[in-house]
């Protein structure tokens, strides 16, 4: 009885203890800055929204020391590495090796932080998890950074 108590408490902690669990920090909202420092220069950083499930950029006022467990990274994928770690849009695109490309698909790329246009053998429709999308509008609403706000603290 105690064997199989201990297996179902496992199985209900199984999503908090794995890799792939979101820190508490990346749930905290980003506040607008309420004013400006005089000794610091804002500086161009990405905060996780969990209501898209993307990063968005925004400028730090400086006003703030940032803390590592923040809600703020350097860039676009370390935020989404610690935040939403099974994004297909950390996803490194198909490469193409058929023949004839016959469909027309959209692919994020990490390195310009913007979607492009790429030929496929496969129809973007087909296959969930692949860093492939039917229209520019689905892979920007999905993956592309927001300039968001100038931030000076985290709820």
């Amino acid at each position: 009885m105690q064997l199989l108590t201990l297996f179902a408490l496992l199985g209900l902690l199984g999503s908090t203890l794995s890799k792939d669990a979101q820190p508490r920090f990346c749930k905290r909202r980003a506040r607008d800055a309420t004013g400006t420092c005089t000794r610091a220069e804002n500086t161009l950083r990405f905060t996780y929204d969990p209501e898209t499930g993307k990063c968005d950029q925004y400028w730090h006022s400086g006003c703030r020391q940032i803390r590592s467990k923040m809600n703020s990274f350097d860039n676009y994928t370390q935020c989404m590495r610690v935040c939403n770690s099974t994004s297909i849009c950390l996803k490194r695109p198909e490469k193409f090796t058929g023949l004839i490309p016959i469909h027309k698909t959209f692919v994020f790329d990490l390195n310009t932080m913007k979607c492009e246009k790429k030929k496929s053998l496969r129809k973007p429709s087909i296959g969930d998890g692949y860093n492939r999308f039917k229209t520019e509008k689905d892979c920007n609403n999905t993956c592309v950074p927001n300039l968001v706000l100038i931030v000076k603290s985290f709820n």
